[in-house]
């Protein structure tokens, strides 16, 4: 009799448990992903993106953040997204062109003219028009774009004027793109690991280098080039991607909150990377007595004229001749240009 008691109670107990949690489920788990660091500027814009959903979806989302490659590289994250390991990601356009190849349009240098420049294309109809490719080729949909900075050029001696340049070796990245632009500016590009930037200046493998203030501070690249030419010549995006299959998952009545998150968090990362250089820079030109040049308007545009072909072919050839208008439309108009009107 007392088994029998015992035995009753227990599937008592187990359907009340059952039908507590079918009455009440647990909130819908969001897993977003970047291979940056923990502590990067990429990894802050996606805790700001944690932080806006689960505030505003008051406890129906819960989201978990993963850094440093621990759901993958930045090619195992957008197998990802179709495979369900992951719902978003934030990867380089770079690499987002393998499954979107319009995407790799933006890792041309030269593209932007400055930081706010950038901030009005992508989040504007540029933004816009890359999003559409996004969405008719993976059925993705990118909810904002995020950096790392401007990147500007550090040399080992001092550097007048762009001109000094001519025929000096550049530690880059690999991408196509960038080592075509370097030759056509008239550098000898020669491809170096941004983890052996340092040692390459010191061996005189190449005379200059190119990266942001957060990456020059953390290599330590003031010990060998400290001379610093403020171009500005490139800013590298990551798209913010939400897989679409994820989207139709969400309850219809928070799919706003989601959207509205992802852009919000975009805006506040690149707010914050442009903020964290500037500050950066300034730190460490009081401190390491390093020597800045800005480059007056003419030298800009002399490096734009040499670039605008290239931009063109490129532009033909992946069918986005109307992104490269547009960027080209919203392009600021200096204060010294203003001025030069004015006067007029």
């Amino acid at each position: 009799m007392r088994n029998k008691l015992l035995l009753v109670t227990a599937v008592v107990s187990f359907l009340l448990v059952s039908i507590a949690g079918y009455a009440t489920p647990g909130p819908l788990v969001f897993r977003v992903a970047t291979a940056k660091g923990q502590n990067s500027l990429h990894a802050e814009g996606l805790y700001r993106f944690k932080e806006l959903v689960e505030r505003r979806a008051a406890g129906r989302i819960r989201v978990e953040v993963y850094t440093s490659g621990v759901r993958g590289q930045e090619k195992e994250l957008l197998d990802g997204l179709l495979r369900g390991t992951v719902d978003a990601v934030l990867v380089a356009s770079f690499k987002y062109a393998a499954l979107v190849p319009e995407m790799d349009f933006l890792s041309l240098p030269l593209l932007f003219a400055t930081e706010e420049h950038w901030r009005e294309a992508l989040t504007g109809r540029t933004g816009q028009q890359m999003a559409e490719f996004a969405l008719q080729r993976r059925r993705d949909i990118v909810m904002g774009y995020m950096t790392g900075g401007a990147r500007h050029i550090f040399t080992r001696r001092e550097v007048i004027s762009l001109g000094g340049l001519q025929g000096a070796a550049i530690g880059t990245g690999s991408l196509p793109l960038e080592l075509e632009t370097w030759r056509v500016l008239g550098l000898k590009p020669k491809v170096v690991a941004d983890s052996e930037f340092a040692t390459a200046l010191q061996s005189g493998w190449v005379e200059v280098v190119e990266s942001n203030f957060v990456d020059y501070n953390q290599r330590k690249l003031y010990e060998q080039a400290r001379c610093i030419l403020q171009t500005e010549h490139k800013i590298p995006t990551y798209p913010f991607i939400l897989s679409g299959l994820v989207f139709e998952r969400i309850p219809e009545e928070l799919r706003a909150v989601v959207l509205a998150a992802g852009k919000e968090a975009s805006l506040w990362q690149t707010t914050r990377a442009f903020a964290k250089n500037k500050e950066l820079e300034e730190e460490m030109v009081r401190k390491f007595w390093l020597k800045p040049l800005p480059l007056s308007l003419e030298e800009r545009e002399a490096w734009e004229r040499q670039a605008a072909p290239l931009q063109n072919r490129v532009a033909a050839e992946l069918g986005v001749e109307n992104v490269l208008k547009e960027i080209r439309a919203c392009k600021p108009v200096r204060e010294d240009v203003r001025v030069r009107e004015r006067g007029r």
